[in-house]
């Protein structure tokens, strides 16, 4: 086999197995850990292994988030010759993770026995994707499990052990067709697991309720999807024009709604500062006797001179003339601020209102029985954020963003694929409404609603249920997180020791 045919195989399957307007094919991602246990186990070395897993993982990642190019060369204001690079640049530094995956790999590849090869891949896996969610801010955006998101009967093992957990079930899968023809044990496990995968799958979307959620109620939430031009939104000019629109597509939904959910920053404008517009929407939420919550910039004056910035989403209550608000804690690095700054030649590669500090409350916004953990923009991509929402008694979860940045690229649905599987993590409805799409509202088993079509005006009233009690994924997340890690160091020492035998072994 030539060493190049492994690295192809796994850029193509990461291209096409992640959620793209072109072709996706979700079962194709399983062909990328595949490829990487190609290379572990036919490398001369593991030295050699972790290159070319490096190589491949890159060219996967680049094949996965091309996109990246999209917003620095749009709105960055760079010219396309700088901006072009920055994918490749991000793809390799997420192909350090599986050309380090790809090196362990082939050190046990050397000493343990194929079936122990499946499970520990499996444990390897899940506990690199914990990585990328932590290490240099966090950044998980190519979870494998996430590419089978548009297959609910696929994905419900997230309810049990986390959408890392099943990437790493889905990663052992892929070692055992590794192994086939040499162990009977592979082929069981892997049938096995397949087994409860449909099985798991048949049950849990079939009409029925689960004894571990309750639904506690029934709400009517209204989404709009503004459809903002990116390059206009912080143009004063078009201040007034956005409101309004925002509040014409909402009249379409109001009087079927319990709540009007507007995306993130809808309002371009310091809403906080009083003025015509924001007694408007006061007024309009009094009068519909219907709350808004709407994304728009925050800020907390020190003095004069000194005050700091939040990305914010306000609840704005039609029984009273005040205000909660919500500030998003997790940002994204160089677009809504700069890491390192002091050390850092660079300023923001995406326009906005400033550089923004994050939040420190997690807890939710009430709005009669509704408490609503909220997710703002990529804060939906990271499990711990979402189990952190609902441990603070959130029974709904909403997710507000503004996609605009990445036009008709694959990033808006790759987006929507990782926020669902914090639906089914967590046992919560998902509402989603962003600017440009994609909108849509997900059940607890991921199931996908009302998606909205990219760059439309779009306005819809979802019908969900006010969900308690909790998944086996949220009650035991402590154990369900940390086992996976656990193992894998156990595994490790004991690869470490079966190669140090070896190596004394061939020495006498």
């Amino acid at each position: 086999m030539h060493p190049a045919f492994p690295i192809i195989i796994a850029m193509l399957s990461a291209g096409i197995g992640y959620a793209n307007p072109l072709l996706h094919l979700p079962a194709a991602i399983l062909a990328f850990p595949l490829a990487l246990g190609m290379i572990a186990t036919t490398s001369e070395s593991p030295r050699k292994a972790m290159k070319r897993g490096w190589i491949a993982g890159s060219l996967a990642a680049i094949a996965c988030m091309y996109w990246i190019a999209y917003p620095v060369g749009v709105y960055g204001g760079l010219p396309w010759s700088l901006a072009i690079p920055c994918p490749i640049l991000v793809g390799m530094v997420v192909g350090a993770y599986y050309g380090g995956y790809t090196y362990i790999l082939s050190h046990a590849a050397r000493s343990l026995p194929p079936f122990a090869l499946c499970v520990f891949s499996g444990l390897l896996w899940t506990s690199m994707e914990m990585a990328q969610g932590v290490l240099l801010s966090g950044y998980p955006w190519m979870t494998l499990s996430s590419a089978m998101a548009f297959r609910p009967e696929w994905i419900q093992g997230a309810a049990f052990i986390g959408a890392y957990g099943l990437s790493g079930v889905l990663v052992s899968i892929a070692t055992a067709i590794l192994v086939w023809r040499t162990s009977h044990a592979a082929k069981i496990w892997a049938l096995s697991i397949v087994a409860v995968i449909i099985i798991l799958g048949g049950m849990r979307t079939a009409p029925q309720k689960f004894s571990e959620l309750h639904s506690i109620g029934k709400t009517s939430i209204g989404v709009v999807q503004g459809n903002i031009n990116q390059a206009r939104k912080w143009d004063a000019k078009y201040k007034k024009t956005t409101f309004e629109k925002y509040l014409n597509l909402s009249r379409q939904v109001i009087n079927k709604s319990d709540i009007v959910i507007w995306p993130e920053t809808a309002m371009p404008f310091y809403l906080q500062d009083g003025g015509i517009m924001r007694a408007e929407i006061m007024n309009f939420a009094t009068e519909n006797k219907t709350p808004v919550l709407t994304g728009a910039p925050g800020y907390i004056l020190h003095s004069k001179m000194d005050f700091s910035l939040y990305n914010r989403a306000y609840l704005i209550s039609p029984d009273k003339k005040s205000m909660s608000w919500y500030d998003k804690s997790h940002l994204v690095p160089f677009g809504e601020y700069i890491p390192f700054k002091e050390f850092l030649p660079l300023g923001k590669l995406v326009q906005g209102a400033g550089d923004f500090l994050p939040g420190s409350d997690a807890s939710p916004l009430q709005s009669g029985d509704l408490a609503m953990g909220m997710l703002i923009c990529y804060e939906g991509i990271f499990p711990e954020l979402a189990q952190e929402r609902v441990e603070k008694g959130a029974n709904i979860l909403i997710n507000i963003s503004n996609d605009a940045w990445y036009g008709k690229t694959s990033a808006p649905l790759q987006h929507l694929n990782l926020v669902t599987m914090r639906a089914v993590e967590q046992g919560r409805y998902m509402i989603r409404g962003t600017n440009t799409g994609v909108s849509a509202c997900i059940d607890p088993l991921g199931r996908i609603s009302h998606a909205t079509e990219l760059f439309v005006d779009a306005a819809f009233a979802a019908d969900a249920e006010i969900i308690s009690g909790s998944t086996f994924y949220h009650a035991n997340y402590k154990a369900v997180t940390r086992s996976p890690l656990v193992l894998t160091m156990l595994f490790s020492i004991w690869i470490i020791i079966n190669r140090r035998r070896t190596q004394t072994a061939i020495k006498i």
